[in-house]
């Protein structure tokens, strides 16, 4: 993929970037002119969740970017938005909601489909020049970016996990609901300690009680109203039906007519109904006034309370209290959980480093660009260093370079499986311990290995051997 175009729009202010298809030098004389606002505002206009500069918010100003994708297409991306990003077409316009839809954006992009593969791609490609340099196999790349090699293995040599990685999951968060439990279990025993007793109970609960029973007595007239409404219904219906099919009876020799009138106890039913309706009504009413006056006890009693620190703080030790946690139970349940996500993360491990080749070949090209950037060779750096966890032994210019030696490992390894040319994006590559001489020789890997590779690099510094670079020039500020 090559960056061919960058029109950006702030307020009145506009400005047109033309990239070349490879060395662009990104420069300025003095340093917090904008060179890291560009890059950022490059991968922002991408679709990436990238960090304000300062002075420059990029979901308020717009951006336009014309790239072209490793089979030829060129296509426009319009982002003027945090939420949202247009892909531009002569006859369409595709948008796709960000964050939610930044896979399948950079599905189109990069012409990557492994979901992996593309979740850590950034930090294979970019190199901050604020945690950028720092960052081997895991950490944050930019902002809330994240790159963990692992992932990123597993994702090229198409390794997976998926029911492994969701037990994981399910695990992390049982494990930290409980730790919080305990830390919970472990605060009752202080308050326990503390006061020598429960704390006493500052909150009436029989507040609470009476309002539960009154509600239930509510619920219960309620459906005595219903039954008996139900059962008058039924009457009246049956009353109105006997008028209509004009019943007629055999009284000796004569025949009457049944009328409601006639029907022995009828009329003395209903009476009784509605005179049990009444009652009942009555104690409907009754509770539903007791149950309002409880409410508005206990809303006067929380209001007070909630302006009242010492209460709120009482109430709250005292509900803590009353909590039924057992602290040595929860403790083994945390211990169980540990292993069984210890064991699971143990079987993504092993799948990843040793079910495919990838490992041993990323370890091998980052050992030969670490062994030409005078870092030692084999015999110094093991194949399994490419998972280590120990940074506190790297400082200054070691770090650096090996940084730089672990990012061509990884866009190797994707050019490679996935027959992908990455751009190479380098801020600010001249550390303060990094001398001139060694940034000659990380310039000099790059155009000898990577000159089918889009370069693009933010500096104050004009290396020599990029005579033919495209000069980005920014004098006081990138718009002007």
């Amino acid at each position: 993929m090559i960056f061919l175009k960058l029109a950006l729009q702030e307020g009145l202010f506009s400005r047109t970037i033309d990239f070349f298809a490879q060395e662009n030098l990104i420069y300025s004389q003095k340093n917090t002119k904008g060179k890291t606002t560009l890059m950022r505002w490059l991968l922002f206009a991408l679709g990436y969740n990238i960090p304000n500069t300062k002075g420059i918010n990029f979901s308020k100003n717009e951006s336009l970017l014309t790239i072209r994708k490793d089979d030829g297409e060129e296509i426009t991306l319009s982002r003027h938005s945090q939420q949202s990003i247009q892909i531009v077409k002569p006859n369409e316009e595709i948008t796709f909601v960000l964050p939610e839809q930044q896979t399948e954006l950079h599905k189109i992009i990069f012409g990557i489909q492994n979901a992996e593969v593309l979740e850590n791609l950034l930090g294979t490609f970019y190199v901050d020049q604020e945690k950028g340099w720092t960052l081997l196999n895991r950490g944050v790349v930019v902002g809330n970016i994240r790159f963990n090699i692992e992932s990123f293995i597993r994702g090229i040599s198409g390794v997976d996990c998926s029911s492994l990685l969701s037990k994981a999951k399910i695990l992390s968060g049982q494990l930290s609901k409980y730790r919080q439990m305990y830390n919970v279990a472990d605060y009752k025993e202080k308050i326990q300690k503390d006061s020598g007793k429960i704390v006493p109970d500052n909150y009436d609960d029989s507040v609470d009680s009476s309002l539960n029973i009154l509600v239930s007595q509510l619920e219960q007239k309620k459906r005595e109203l219903q039954q008996v409404d139900k059962v008058l219904g039924e009457n009246k219906r049956f009353k109105k039906f006997i008028s209509n099919i004009r019943l007629r009876v055999l009284v000796g020799e004569e025949e009457i007519e049944v009328t409601e009138d006639k029907i022995v106890g009828l009329n003395d039913s209903v009476d009784y109904l509605v005179a049990k309706r009444k009652i009942i009504s009555t104690e409907f009413k009754k509770i539903s006034k007791e149950l309002e006056e409880y409410k508005k006890q206990k809303f006067v009693k929380e209001e007070n309370t909630f302006f009242d620190d010492t209460s709120i703080l009482r109430e709250f030790d005292n509900r803590i209290s009353k909590l039924p946690l057992n602290p040595v139970v929860i403790k083994n349940k945390i211990d169980q959980l540990h292993k069984e996500l210890t064991d699971v993360r143990k079987s993504i491990s092993e799948r990843t480093k040793n079910s495919n080749r990838v490992p041993l070949e990323i370890s091998a090209e980052m050992i030969k660009y670490a062994t030409e950037l005078n870092l030692g060779g084999d015999k110094k750096i093991s194949s399994s260093y490419i998972f280590t966890s120990n940074l506190k032994e790297l400082s200054g210019a070691v770090l650096h370079k090996t940084v730089f030696a672990f990012k061509l490992a990884y866009i190797a390894a994707v050019k490679k499986y996935l027959n992908i040319k990455l751009p190479i994006m380098l801020d600010s590559p001249s550390g303060k311990e990094v001398d001139r001489d060694n940034i000659q020789l990380m310039i000099n890997v790059l155009k000898r290995d990577f000159s089918d590779h889009q370069i693009i690099v933010a500096s104050i510094y004009n290396y020599s051997g990029v005579d033919n670079a495209n000069v980005i020039e920014i004098k006081n500020r990138l718009i002007e």
